[in-house]
């Protein structure tokens, strides 16, 4: 019987493997001094030959010593491995979440995929980058409403595992002026000459209230990027994809933060010009939905 004042993990096994722990580093220290003595005691051994045995010596009874240790101690290593193992997978699941959005948090400020200011769209969530932190990040909501969506200029907050499975639209990378495109559907019938006239003459007098400042970064942008600039004039396109109905797509290159004001520039002066009442559609919303307020 073991005394009672022993821990609990002491037993009879544990007493043996240290015995034999104890006896075989004896042995081993045993050897290495006559092995070691031996070769110092070599006349016909250079000093170089002499030092190169004793670290052959040294190396080799470390590795017996560690194969031993492993053999001595095989189930308890094994036991303590098999818990390790588990706890290790208890925290990978506990804070798998976590760890996701340390993931991303790497991934964005490797890729530079946004910084604060910027504005960008991810899962359907957009807006102005205001804060990031090591889990998330927080939006300010972008000010454009959408048909139905509600109020907007809300605080967003989205997790940095996000940007791992969903991809990143960052509006502000290449500069601060961004191609917008304008959807109107008009009846086939009505005057559809006069709205693209009027659509495209208010265009055009928008973009000369900035057309100095928009080649300059034109320019900057070919020379830092060395990418070709978009059309710096306003451009409009037909579809008829519905047989109803003629579609027009007004492209012109914006401010960033002043998109929505635009738009409802051109959507009234449109209006002006057409005045049957055509069904008026946002960029970002379906064919048939009206355009959103200011």
């Amino acid at each position: 019987m073991l005394p009672a004042w022993l821990p609990n993990f002491i037993d009879k096994v544990f007493l043996r493997d240290l015995a034999a722990s104890l006896v075989f580093i004896v042995i081993l220290l045993v050897l290495r001094s006559l092995i070691r003595h031996g070769i110092l005691k070599r006349d016909d051994f250079g000093p170089d030959v002499k030092r190169r045995w004793l670290v052959n010596l040294r190396n080799v009874v470390l590795v017996l010593f560690m194969v031993g240790m492993a053999l001595i101690w095989a189930n308890e290593i094994e036991t303590l491995a098999v818990s390790l193992v588990a706890i290790a997978a208890a925290i990978v699941l506990a804070t798998k979440e976590m760890i996701l959005c340390m993931m991303g948090a790497i991934y964005r400020t490797s890729t530079h995929a946004y910084s604060v200011g910027d504005r960008v769209e991810i899962a359907g969530l957009k807006g102005q980058v205001i804060d990031i932190n090591l889990l998330s990040t927080t939006l300010l909501e972008s000010s454009q409403a959408v048909a139905r969506k509600g109020t907007v200029g809300r605080g967003i907050t989205f997790p940095n595992s996000l940007i791992l499975s969903q991809p990143v639209f960052n509006e502000t990378m290449l500069g601060s002026y961004v191609l917008h495109t304008v959807h109107v559907s008009i009846n086939r019938g009505e005057d559809w000459q006069a709205g693209e006239a009027a659509m495209l003459a208010e265009a055009r007098e928008i973009v000369e209230e900035y057309a100095d400042d928009l080649a300059k970064h034109a320019r900057e942008l070919q020379r830092g990027q060395a990418l070709e600039s978009a059309a710096l004039e306003p451009r409009l396109r037909l579809s008829l994809d519905d047989r109803e109905s003629v579609g027009l797509h007004l492209q012109l290159p914006v401010p960033l933060g002043q998109r929505a004001r635009i738009e409802q520039r051109i959507l009234r002066a449109f209006l002006g010009a057409v005045p049957c009442g055509p069904a008026v559609e946002d960029a970002a919303a379906p064919a048939a939905e009206p355009s959103p307020a200011p």
